[in-house]
């Protein structure tokens, strides 16, 4: 199965909310990161005008929508593929969620888990509304988030602000939990997002800016796959990538740890071929393959559990059962595991169910 894989990067903030670069800015430190496209969801703002192609990097407009009247803070929905800003409704989140999508629009539940820290005065801001519907799916990892969660301390914060790598390791496990449960229930799209703001923290007399967009495009990236090819043109190309998130056809990187361009996660079953984020109905059997291009911890898991495991590149597994199956792997780096690749599920149906 061939598909085309292209690399961005979302859930980042401009100067047109708490963000320290432009959008012109941005799109230029991503293509210097080689990304091939960025999403900005400013806070409660929709930057109309700024989507196009900035030279090789395509920067597409989200939304970031929560109620900033509401104490504490929770409930941050990220939007997509709207063209009015839907802020408005901020203060119900179904609501918001019901207005992006009568927009054709599609959303992301943002760090849904969350710890906050009170040394650097940064609160946690979890989902609490978990009756909501109609959401595509959640954002598993934040990278600024998981780093609020590792800064106990003065001593550990300045360590961190200069060395992140040595905290950061993934998804929180009940955020992954979460997941699984709501994935019993239907399908539910997973990303990740880098929360990039490039903010100056001061902690007496040091003064550093913590996670530049140049670090976090480096570091947590989502790619899709596609079987269009970007062609230059805005309006085609915004499809291409909209498409692959609305359909899961996209994993989570730590790309950090090892370029993860080449991960793929595939199941056959006779004629019928899937991907991340597709269904196929099970016959006798499936066939699902994990390719890596890198050496890593494979996990295979099916409804939550792990089925099988490996540490290589190649991962072979025959399943007979119906269930979601996703793939998790690992790689070492200061003497720990850390979580490096997410991926959506493949969703093996029984044949003839609803």
């Amino acid at each position: 199965m061939n598909f085309n894989e292209y690399v961005g990067n979302v859930h980042l903030h401009t100067t047109c909310s708490d963000g320290t670069a432009t959008h012109e800015e941005i799109a230029r430190i991503a293509q210097s990161a080689r990304l091939d496209f960025v999403i900005p969801t400013d806070h409660n703002v929709l930057a109309k005008g700024k989507g196009g192609w900035y030279e090789r990097t395509l920067l597409l407009v989200g939304e970031e929508v929560h109620d900033t009247q509401r104490v504490p803070e929770v409930n941050h929905y990220l939007a997509f593929g709207i063209v009015k800003d839907v802020a408005p409704y901020a203060k119900d989140p179904q609501a918001v969620i019901d207005a992006v999508n009568a927009q054709g629009g599609f959303g992301f539940i943002a760090h849904p888990f969350e710890h906050g820290s009170s040394l650097v005065k940064e609160e946690a801001i979890p989902w609490i509304d978990w009756t909501v519907t109609g959401y595509t799916g959640l954002e598993i990892w934040n990278y600024m988030s998981e780093f609020k969660a590792h800064l106990p301390n003065m001593l550990q914060a300045v360590l961190l602000a200069y060395f992140p790598q040595a905290a950061m390791r993934g998804p929180f496990p009940e955020t992954l939990a979460q997941w699984d449960e709501l994935l019993r229930a239907g399908k539910v799209v997973a990303i990740c997002g880098s929360d990039a703001h490039a903010t100056t923290y001061r902690l007496g007399p040091l003064v550093r800016e913590v996670f530049s967009y140049k670090y976090l495009f480096r570091a947590s990236n989502l790619h899709i796959l596609t079987e269009e090819v970007f062609n230059g043109q805005l309006d085609h190309d915004k499809e291409v990538v909209y498409k692959a998130l609305k359909e899961g056809h996209c994993f989570t990187a730590y790309d950090l740890l090892g370029d993860t361009r080449g991960f793929r996660f595939t199941a056959r079953s006779g004629a019928a071929e899937a991907i991340m984020g597709d269904e196929i109905t099970l016959q006798s059997q499936i066939l699902f393959e994990v390719s890596s291009p890198q050496w890593a911890h494979i996990r295979l898991l099916r409804d939550g559990t792990i089925v099988a495991h490996t540490r290589g590149k190649k991962l072979h597994y025959i399943a007979r059962e119906e269930g979601v199956y996703r793939v998790e792997a690992y790689r070492r780096y200061l003497f720990r595991e850390r979580g490096w690749v997410f991926t959506n599920p493949i969703y093996v149906r029984a044949p003839n169910s609803s």
